[in-house]
C-alpha cells in the first residue's frame, strides 16, 4: 500500500482522501476485468457491471452477485484504510476518452450511515471534475492516477457534483466504485 496519504481540499468545503498508489499491479487487474467481466451495455456513455448487494443506479437495477475474488480483495484493502467494509462494487468501463459520466451526486439514501463513496481507478489517468452546486458553478478537478483510491465523504457531495468529461487521446479506464449500501437499497443517482 502507498505510504503517501493525502487529505485534499480542492475547495474549502470539498474534503477528499486521495491515495495515489493504492494498487501496484493495477494494469493486470484492468486487463483481467476487461476480459472476464460480463459488461452491461445499457448505458450509452460507458459499460457497467455491479457486484455485491442489489443496487439501483441511473435507472438500472442490478441484482445481487458475488464479489469476484479480485474485487473482494479491493474491498478488504479499502476497509483497512477507511474503517468501513464495502458490500457493493459498481464498475464503470470507459473504453477511451469519448466515454464519460455526467455531473451527479451519489444517492445518500442508499448508503449506510457514516459512510461515503470510494473510487479505485484502473488504467489511464482521467480527471474527475467537481462542480459546485450553486448558480456560480465553480469547478475544480483532480487527476486520478492509475491505481489510486479516492474517498468522498457525504459532506463533500452535498455542495459539489462530480463527473468525468470526454478527454481525447486517452485509453481504457475502469473505475471501481465501492459503497457500503443499506439492505435492499433502491433509488438512482
Amino acid at each position: 500500500m502507498s505510504t503517501i496519504t493525502a487529505n485534499l481540499s480542492l475547495a474549502p468545503d470539498l474534503e477528499l482522501l486521495y491515495l495515489p498508489d493504492f494498487i501496484a499491479a493495477q494494469a493486470e487487474l484492468l486487463d483481467a476485468l476487461v476480459a472476464e467481466v460480463a459488461w452491461d451495455e445499457r448505458m450509452r456513455a460507458r459499460r457497467t457491471a455491479c457486484f455485491g448487494v442489489p443496487y439501483a443506479y441511473s435507472g438500472i437495477d442490478y441484482a445481487a452477485r458475488p464479489l469476484p475474488p479480485a474485487i473482494a480483495g479491493l474491498c478488504e484493502r479499502a476497509a483497512e484504510v477507511l474503517g468501513e467494509r464495502p458490500n457493493s462494487a459498481l464498475l464503470n468501463l470507459y473504453a477511451d476518452g469519448r466515454s464519460r459520466m455526467g455531473f451527479h451526486r451519489d444517492a445518500e439514501d442508499q448508503l449506510a450511515p457514516g459512510t461515503g463513496v470510494t473510487v479505485i481507478s484502473l488504467g489511464c489517468a482521467r480527471t474527475l471534475a467537481f462542480r459546485r452546486d450553486d448558480p456560480a458553478g465553480e469547478e475544480v478537478g483532480l487527476r486520478l492516477a492509475p491505481g489510486s483510491l479516492l474517498h468522498m465523504p457525504r459532506a463533500s457531495q452535498r455542495a459539489w457534483r462530480h463527473g468525468v468529461r470526454r478527454e481525447e487521446g486517452v485509453g481504457a479506464r475502469i473505475s471501481v466504485t465501492l459503497r457500503r449500501l443499506l439492505p435492499r437499497a433502491v433509488g438512482s443517482q
